[in-house]
């Protein structure tokens, strides 16, 4: 199965040397190239991508702010020449990193990290493992059903993801983005590049931080607004 990507950049130069880098590689398969953000958006509303290479500096809208704009982004890797923007990066959970003038190697170092990624998430959570009020996770050798009732938070924890539950943890290989497309989200949110948390387990809400049970969790700045977005909705005023 190929790994269908996406480029976004708007210099010529750099689409054409990252196509020939997909090009050279048979595991990928170029979907579209784009050269701005809207056109990004037109391609990704078409479905089908499980990678984008994307620029920062672009006219109209950044890369970060489009990022800011998608619900369900694909995996991406950052393309850029400026150093400044990766911390940034990191809290959309991004792949990797990539500063221009990008080497073959270094390309192959990501695009080897996104196949990995892609591997767990769907050896992890195939389609049948969805029920309408629960998930069955794969740990241990064998599928244990878990209601949403009873998970508290989930939390990145290197190639896996810890699942806190009322009655106990489960470690189970697969990302945070795979896991947030299963998850309903009139239950769950996203806070920050390394949490989901339990709408209903929320104790008390801060302004960087929420308390669910004993755990204080961090909000990332960039998960603010869809916090902000999921309590509005169930705020009385």
């Amino acid at each position: 199965m190929k790994i269908r990507c996406l480029i976004v950049d708007d210099e010529p130069l750099a689409r054409e040397v990252l196509k020939s880098y997909v090009a050279s590689l048979p595991f990928l398969e170029l979907v579209a190239e784009c050269k701005d953000a809207a056109e990004a958006i037109a391609s990704l509303h078409q479905g089908g991508i499980d990678l984008m290479f994307l620029d920062i500096r672009m006219r109209g809208l950044n890369g970060l702010e489009l990022l800011d704009t998608l619900r369900h982004p694909p995996l991406v890797i950052i393309t850029t020449a400026y150093s400044k923007y990766a911390l940034a990066g990191y809290e959309y959970a991004v792949v990797d990193y990539l500063l221009k003038p990008i080497s073959f190697e270094r390309f192959l170092k990501a695009v080897n990290t996104a196949a990995d990624r892609l591997r767990h998430a769907n050896l992890e959570l195939p389609e049948h493992g969805v029920g309408e009020d629960f998930l069955f996770f794969k740990a241990d050798g064998e599928d244990r059903k878990v209601p949403f009732s009873e998970i508290v938070l989930l939390e990145a924890y290197g190639n896996y993801i810890k699942v806190h539950t009322e009655k106990a943890e489960i470690l189970v290989p697969g990302t945070m983005k795979s896991l947030e497309k299963r998850l309903p989200e009139q239950l769950f949110v996203r806070v920050h590049k390394s949490f989901i948390v339990s709408i209903p387990h929320i104790e008390r809400i801060a302004e960087n931080a929420i308390d669910i049970g004993k755990r204080r969790i961090p909000i990332g700045k960039h998960y603010k607004r869809s916090v902000e977005k999921a309590i509005e909705k169930l705020r009385l005023t």
